[in-house]
C-alpha cells in the first residue's frame, strides 16, 4: 500500500473529455484485510491512511488552471473494500458525495483510526445503514474542500 499510494506522487490526472466527471482507484487490497471479523483495526487505519496519502499526492500536483479538480477519499465504514480515492471535476458531482456537513459530527472516522488527515482535507460522514445491514454503516468523504 505504500508504494502504491507513492506512485502517484507528483501525477497530475486531467479530466480526458468535457463528459468526464471523475477519475477513481480503488483500494488495492484484497477484501479480507480490511473487512470482516478478521480485519484488524491497525490493518484497516493503514490501508485508509495510505488512500490519504495518494490523495494527498494527486491534490499537490493538481494544475488548478486546467479546470475544477478536487481529490477526495471515498470510504464505506466497516466495509472498506469499496473504498477509493477519486478526482472530482464537476463540483455539483463532488457536492453530491461530500454533502454540505458532516452530519455524523461531532463523530470523525479520522479520530477513530487515528488518520494523519491532510490539512487542506475536510471530513464528512453520513449514516447509511440499511434494514438488513447487521452493523451500522457510515459513508465517509475525506477530500478537499469543493
Amino acid at each position: 500500500m505504500k508504494y502504491w499510494a507513492a506512485s502517484f506522487s507528483s501525477e497530475f490526472h486531467p479530466r480526458f473529455d468535457e463528459h468526464e466527471r471523475y477519475s477513481n482507484w480503488k483500494i488495492p487490497v484484497i477484501n479480507t484485510l480490511v473487512q470482516g471479523p478478521q480485519a484488524r483495526i491497525e490493518m484497516q487505519a493503514f490501508c485508509v491512511q495510505q488512500l490519504l496519502e495518494a490523495a494527498a499526492h494527486l491534490s499537490r500536483a493538481a494544475d488548478r488552471s486546467q479546470g475544477y479538480y478536487r481529490v477526495a477519499c471515498l470510504l464505506t465504514w466497516p466495509w472498506l473494500h469499496q473504498s477509493e480515492v477519486t478526482v472530482f471535476y464537476d463540483r455539483e458531482y463532488y457536492l453530491s458525495f461530500l454533502g454540505q456537513q458532516n452530519s455524523l459530527a461531532p463523530i470523525h472516522l479520522s479520530d477513530r483510526l487515528a488518520l494523519d488527515v491532510p490539512e487542506q482535507f475536510i471530513e464528512h460522514g453520513h449514516a447509511v445503514t440499511q434494514d438488513d445491514d447487521e452493523v451500522d454503516v457510515q459513508w465517509w468523504c475525506i477530500g478537499e474542500r469543493a
